[in-house]
């Protein structure tokens, strides 16, 4: 064992029994992997399931190298207090002090800190300063958006500010669950109102057959949409020119009940409808033109607390992202005056609904729902993506069932659909057969009104 390692150890023993009795879990060499960052800790001291103190063990010498790899771990894992030490001599970091500096502190003081951390200064007099930051940011980045600066200039809004003591970050509070939420408003409105009546979805000839075969309407997981190139795109912008590592945990350090609650978010892509019939997406999506595209009718009355439907957002051809720059300001100016974090605890989904201007040629639509009871839902099931073989959830709705937020009202073949005539007619006797099936079922899927047309462009082969 190497005398760093044997001083690793000595220093866990004894915080193991100075701890002992208490409610703090010590993990030795504990592993964090947020996007491209993969780091290790010498120890990390637990409070249940977040992390309470991050401490960096060396020799004399290079004391100084652990005090500058602690500021980076606590942006990383969002821990309270940093601990620089050689075994003989503490170095401690509060964020919960106005200096914001490693001090040297007796190791009784440290144990003392740790078992009965200082209540944090009061919010009632942050949240007013957390509000100003917010109010500012958004007139530096989102000026044109008047509605959603009147949205964060609301009497009540400031209310919903709060400091959460486990996770020792700012956050809104939510009272309300789903779409419907403080934060999902904040995003939403952000966003701004959906409003058009028709979306087209560019996918291949199976899925439709499937799609029409079983009369339902697939969804995949948002943790199966982990395609490191587009999740991490916000990750990335974020952390670009911060000290900041990352926006969120590593989903192995999540209490199990949060990635049960993001296993129940499925989301599924489509398109403004002025992108119909587009031959560039014929060939990015549809299998190089010889899939189709669906048009759906969007159903506002059906959008509610658990189901969105929005467009993504895009940088410009500079690369600059307002919405994300509005974000990045808040938790910059957050953090640099009140010495924590403020968390956006729904930015798990909403990055879904950002992307880098090279994509913006697909003015994508995405479709979130949250599993509940009262969509007409057929069947939930596990799946391994093709991609990038992550296990993940689906979900099967009925498809145009009353409920649901988009209808298929027509189906186009595309410019190299095979066998395109003869397909042309089984799919609409297909439906025909279909619709007498659900009629003779009861159940009214207006299956009439759906109709089946060729592509006009003709001279992509």
């Amino acid at each position: 064992m190497s005398y760093h390692s044997e001083l690793e150890e000595i220093v866990t023993r004894r915080l193991e029994d100075s701890l002992k009795g208490t409610s703090l879990e010590i993990r030795l060499h504990d592993r964090w992997e947020v996007s491209k960052v993969r780091r290790y800790f010498d120890i990390v001291i637990y409070k249940n399931i977040h992390p309470l103190a991050v401490i960096e063990v060396k020799g004399t010498p290079f004391l100084a190298d652990a005090i500058q790899q602690l500021r980076s771990a606590l942006a990383l894992t969002n821990a309270r207090f940093g601990i620089a030490t050689d075994g003989e001599t503490f170095y401690l970091y509060d964020r919960n002090e106005k200096d914001l500096v490693f001090k040297v502190v007796p190791y009784d003081e440290i144990i003392s800190r740790l078992t009965n951390p200082e209540k944090i200064r009061s919010i009632e007099e942050v949240k007013y300063e957390i509000h100003n930051i917010i109010i500012q940011a958004a007139n530096a980045h989102l000026q044109d958006n008047s509605e959603f600066i009147s949205f964060l200039n609301n009497k009540g809004f400031i209310n919903k500010i709060i400091f959460n003591d486990a996770s020792n970050t700012y956050r809104f509070y939510d009272d309300i669950t789903g779409i419907n939420s403080i934060e999902n408003q904040f995003f939403n409105k952000m966003f701004g109102e959906f409003e058009a009546t028709q979306i087209c979805r560019y996918t291949s000839l199976k899925t439709i057959f499937d799609m029409l075969n079983f009369l339902s309407f697939r969804m995949s997981g948002l943790v199966g949409m982990n395609d490191k190139s587009e999740v991490n795109y916000v990750d990335s912008y974020l952390s670009k020119d911060s000290d900041m590592l990352s926006v969120e945990k590593p989903l192995t350090k999540e209490h199990h009940s949060t990635i049960t609650a993001l296993n129940k978010r499925y989301i599924t892509s489509c398109s403004n409808i002025e992108r119909m019939d587009d031959l560039t997406l014929w060939r990015l999506y549809s299998d190089d033109a010889k899939g189709v595209c669906l048009i759906f009718d969007v159903k506002k009355s059906n959008l509610n607390q658990y189901v969105l439907l929005q467009k993504v957002k895009y940088a410009d051809a500079d690369g600059k992202h307002k919405e994300l720059d509005f974000l990045k300001n808040i938790q910059k100016e957050v953090e640099s005056r009140t010495g924590f974090k403020f968390e956006f605890r729904k930015l798990s989904h909403w990055k879904h609904f950002f992307k880098a201007h090279d994509y913006k040629v697909e003015e994508e639509v995405r479709l979130l729902i949250i599993d509940n009871d009262a969509l007409d839902k057929i069947k939930t099931d596990w799946v391994m993506t093709y991609s990038h073989s992550i296990f993940n959830p689906i979900i099967d709705f009925r498809l145009n069932s009353k409920s649901f937020p988009i209808h298929l009202s027509k189906i186009l073949l595309g410019p190299k659909c095979p066998e395109q005539e003869s397909n042309f007619v089984q799919i609409q006797e297909m439906i025909r057969r279909k619709k007498r099936e659900t009629e003779i079922e009861g159940d009214s899927l207006k299956l009439d009104k759906l109709k089946v047309e060729f592509s006009k462009i003709k001279h992509y082969r």
